[in-house]
């Protein structure tokens, strides 16, 4: 079902409706946020213009584009400034995957692969700061095993690190990593106990790994510092990591019960940095502007 069709039919109309009513009822969103993979094929100008066209006040911004960007002759303050001017934040650098204790890139990892997770911590610090972004988001994106309390050691230290330059840290569990559920994600964030370390919240991973609305419930909404909305079919199309980077939907559009999900957030108080987060064929094949503005309307339906 496509984004026309989701939109056209009683029983969405109905969703969204219902949705728009807890809306009225609970805390307004207070930032909308424009994952970078929604974008991901966009240029730094391209993406500006997407953000604009649906609304958004903030953007996430992958290391490995602060690398070339930086590499074409801009400084990080100059696409801060660029950003600034457009009146949309660069909030988060994401994602930070070194955190992890001995980090070392394994035999075999796909060449191309490598610039989109070849960043040091010292790296992400400096990215953070030029753009005066406030929080970093990690993952485990490897799909290497660590016992728990060395990960509870090493995220908690750089956690620490982060708050004395003033950021939050968001972690991320996923489907593909040895992280993979919202339980294993929540056990490490609560186990640590940080103040400026929470979860990042994606609908994809959360619907992919086994969802259990039950423990979100349990949650306290101030440990979720993000939401990310994504739908899919139920069906996996191909193996999980091709309809990750390739195959997600626009809420609403596929076969999750994003509905159900999204109450909850809402009920716990969770749900208020929120946006598209994307990686989508789909989406790659269209002007900057249509992918903002679809993605807007989107997030009028869910806000």
């Amino acid at each position: 079902m496509n984004r026309r069709e989701f939109l056209a039919t009683a029983g969405s109309a109905v969703a969204a409706q219902s949705l728009r009513g807890r809306a009225a009822m609970a805390d307004p969103i207070e930032r909308k946020v424009l994952w970078a993979a929604t974008v991901r094929n966009k240029s730094l100008d391209d993406r500006i213009r997407a953000a604009r066209a649906g609304g958004f006040d903030a953007m996430s911004i992958f290391p490995v584009d602060f690398v070339t960007w930086t590499a074409e002759g801009l400084t990080g303050r100059q696409i801060r400034q660029r950003y600034d001017d457009a009146g949309v934040k660069l909030a988060i650098v994401d994602p930070f995957v070194q955190w992890v204790p001995d980090f070392d890139i394994p035999g075999g990892y796909p060449a191309e692969n490598i610039p989109f997770i070849d960043h040091t911590e010292d790296d992400v610090f400096r990215m953070a700061e030029e753009l005066e972004a406030t929080q970093i988001n990690v993952v485990e994106g490897l799909g290497q095993h660590h016992e728990f309390a060395t990960l509870v050691d090493a995220l908690g230290r750089f956690a620490d690190r982060a708050a004395s330059r003033g950021l939050r840290i968001g972690h991320e569990p996923m489907p593909i990593s040895s992280i993979a559920t919202l339980q294993q994600g929540w056990d490490l964030v609560r186990t640590i106990d940080r103040d400026n370390l929470g979860l990042t919240f994606d609908t994809w991973h959360f619907w992919r790994s086994g969802p259990d609305h039950a423990l979100l419930r349990a949650i306290p909404g101030e440990k979720i510092f993000d939401v990310q909305l994504a739908d899919a079919t139920a069906a996996l199309k191909g193996d999980l990591l091709n309809d990750l980077l390739r195959h997600r939907l626009l809420a609403g559009e596929g076969d999750f019960d994003l509905v159900t999900t999204v109450k909850i957030l809402r009920e716990n108080g969770a749900y208020r940095s929120v946006g598209p987060e994307l990686f989508s064929d789909a989406m790659d094949a269209l002007d900057a502007e249509t992918v903002g503005r679809l993605a807007g309307e989107n997030m009028a339906a869910w806000a």
